[in-house]
């Protein structure tokens, strides 16, 4: 009873107060009010926390054998000391944004580094975040080999259930600074609304064909229906010269309808599957290589009639198209790739040719007319099946394939050029093997050099000598009179 009196006595002085000073101090009290604005509005602007987790390995973007594990010095020796660096340069780039680093957070326990871990720590339901959140910052790194790593950063925003993921492949000295630029991107405070008008942007370019707002889906269309029109008129070309018939009534039409079969078939294909430029000049690049394999090797054979030896071209063509149509189901080509199709197509054809006239040993005087046909026949099939299987394994660009195809024909022509005497003076039948011996060689050891040149080379170790020289006082010797000292120079270190 007593206590209840005593409450309610205090709530009617302090409540008695709280009047008198309204009313007697106005500014006090507009002072207080601008006060509890100004702490609310500091209290909505506050960031939250940022809780940066060490450094793991591998990156994570790829089938990996190992989970993700904080560095070893030993085992992994590669990525051990920049992820060091990079710990230090985000706890700091944190603190340098306007943000409060979470110090107290060691990271997440063994076993707990997936995705779903990273959500529920941004949402606070693991302890050391609070109701509001935290920002959650998970630095990856992996060798990339050549001297390169990558590096790979996944952010989740307070109470998100999103995850914002910058991958860079840089240089291992540049580490710290491109995470540093990737960090300040994700925690910027407009990177939500860049994916916001990103996804504005795909949802308009669907409605489109002119490609403005996101790329066109299969850009290789227009490639592909040409040269798919142009096989289709080759192919009803080679219809009309097997059946025996030359007149033009019949060729014209025919001309027409196997072109727009072929572009018909190509705008098909582009329509169901996204062929990009790369598919569409290796689908090319396959069918028109496979029926040159075959038309050469059928003028070489000197099959009979003649208008047969065009059907061997469009079956060569439709194997050829196959295999490819095969190899583009198990990955995607890029210009590279196809380049280098059609590059070891063209190097199978100049090397098939020149084997055969080497096997044989004819001189140009008694070569007869289709001499060398069926060695770039087999030549060419040869180079398009093996460049068109390298393709599926190897990526490459297409500025090192040519660079390649310039050390093959450069090699070339210099052994052609050391061996030219051997043909010039007298051109026998050993002469003119000679002669071709150093063609061949020579394109073998310059595509060989060109590829060996234009490899991505390994960072090459600096070198430090295993010690140092020295100067000056390098000994000492007893005397009657006390120590006397040695001058000299040496080397200290250890060999």
């Amino acid at each position: 009873m007593r206590f209840g009196l005593s409450l309610g006595v205090a709530l009617g002085i302090a409540l008695g107060a709280a009047r008198v000073a309204s009313a007697d101090s106005p500014v006090d009290a507009n002072a207080n009010a601008n006060a509890n604005a100004n702490a609310n509005t500091t209290k909505s602007d506050e960031k939250p926390a940022v809780i940066v987790w060490p450094t793991m390995t591998p990156a994570g973007d790829g089938a990996s054998p190992l989970p993700l594990h904080r560095p070893a010095p030993v085992a992994d020796k590669d990525v051990f000391d920049r992820a060091q660096e990079l710990d230090a340069t985000l706890r700091d780039a944190v603190q340098d944004l306007g943000f409060t680093l979470e110090v107290a957070d060691n990271g997440p326990a063994p076993g707990h580094t997936r995705d779903e871990d990273l959500v529920a720590q941004a949402a606070g339901s693991i302890s050391g975040a609070g109701n509001e959140g935290t920002w959650i910052v998970s630095p990856r790194l992996e060798s990339a080999g050549g001297g390169e790593l990558t590096v790979r950063i996944v952010v989740v925003p307070p109470r998100g259930r999103e995850l914002r993921v910058r991958i860079e492949t840089v240089a291992s000295e540049s580490v710290s600074v491109r995470g540093l630029v990737m960090l300040r991107d994700l925690l910027s405070p407009t990177t939500e609304a860049r994916a916001a008008i990103e996804q504005e942007r795909e949802k308009a370019g669907r409605g489109t064909s002119l490609g403005i707002m996101s790329p066109l889906r299969s850009q290789g269309r227009a490639v592909l229906a040409v040269n798919a029109g142009l096989f289709g008129g080759y192919t009803a070309f080679s219809a009309q010269q097997a059946s025996g018939s030359q007149d033009p009534r019949v060729l014209y039409p025919l001309l027409a309808l196997g072109a727009g079969i072929g572009v018909g078939g190509a705008l098909l294909v582009a329509d169901e599957w996204d062929i990009t430029t790369g598919d569409a000049w290796y689908l090319s690049g396959a069918t028109w290589w496979g029926a040159a394999a075959a038309f050469l090797i059928a003028n070489g054979g000197d099959v009979e009639p003649v208008g047969d030896r065009y059907a061997w071209g469009v079956g060569g063509g439709l194997i050829g198209v196959t295999l490819a149509t095969v190899a583009l189901t198990r990955t995607t080509m890029d210009d590279g790739d196809a380049m280098l199709l059609n590059s070891g197509a063209a190097v199978g054809l100049l090397l098939g040719g020149a084997t055969e006239l080497l096997s044989r040993g004819l001189t140009p005087a008694d070569a007869p007319p289709n001499t060398g046909n069926t060695g770039m026949g087999y030549g060419t099939a040869i180079g398009l099946v093996a460049a068109g299987t390298l393709a599926t394994r190897l990526t490459i660009s297409p500025s090192r394939v040519l660079l390649v195809d310039v050390g093959v024909g450069g090699g070339a022509l210099l052994g052609a050029a050391v061996g030219s005497p051997l043909i010039f003076e007298n051109a026998t039948k050993a002469n003119t093997r000679g002669w071709l011996s150093t063609t061949i060689g020579g394109a073998v050891v310059g595509g060989a050099l060109a590829w060996w040149l234009t490899r991505d080379a390994p960072p090459t170790a600096k070198a430090a000598l295993p010690g140092r020289p020295i100067g000056g006082i390098i000994g000492e010797s007893q005397s009657r009179q006390g120590p006397v000292p040695a001058y000299g120079v040496g080397w200290a270190g250890s060999f």
